[in-house]
């Protein structure tokens, strides 16, 4: 029955992003956020926010409050609807950070690079907007998708490409 906290590390070389930084809808205090230091937070070079729900999105003022100064990614239709998360989960002044950050958008579909990370994305079939990321870097890759409705009769899921690992959050 948790709908949690999901934020996953990947670090290659002097590299260092997340993949959603969500809190956990059934507990508070500490355990609410996701598990990691402000020492982490602050050499983490940027987020990458699959889409917009509690569980993926409602941790990013807490991170900028926490040391977090990197860049900040997501769709455009999760950049519109992560006010409206933050409000119903987030301290008003996180909300307040998350506000006063610059999100950059990338479509569903666009390649990125963050250091030596080689980064492509898709759209997961989930939300308007949601995405799953398939990074890869020094021969190996990793596919992750934060929700994923491969048969939506709403939304397009896009082919994950093949990879050496599939991280896939199904809550």
């Amino acid at each position: 029955g948790e709908k949690g906290r999901t934020c996953i590390g990947i670090e290659h070389g002097e590299t260092r992003l997340l993949l959603d930084v969500g809190v956990d809808t059934s507990t508070r205090g500490a355990a609410y956020y996701p598990a990691i230091t402000r020492t982490e937070l602050e050499r983490i070079d940027a987020i990458i926010v699959t889409h917009a729900h509690e569980d993926h999105v409602a941790a990013l003022g807490w991170c900028l409050a926490n040391g977090f100064a990197g860049r900040i990614l997501m769709t455009a239709e999760s950049a519109a609807e992560t006010d409206a998360t933050l409000a119903a989960y987030a301290t008003p002044e996180e909300r307040n950070l998350a506000r006063q950050a610059a999100a950059e958008i990338i479509a569903p579909g666009a390649d990125l690079t963050l250091g030596p990370i080689a980064i492509r994305t898709g759209r997961s079939g989930h939300v308007v907007g949601g995405i799953w990321c398939h990074l890869s870097a020094g021969g190996r890759s990793l596919s992750y998708c934060g929700d994923v409705v491969p048969d939506s009769p709403v939304f397009a899921m896009d082919p994950l490409p093949p990879g050496d690992l599939l991280l896939v959050d199904a809550s």
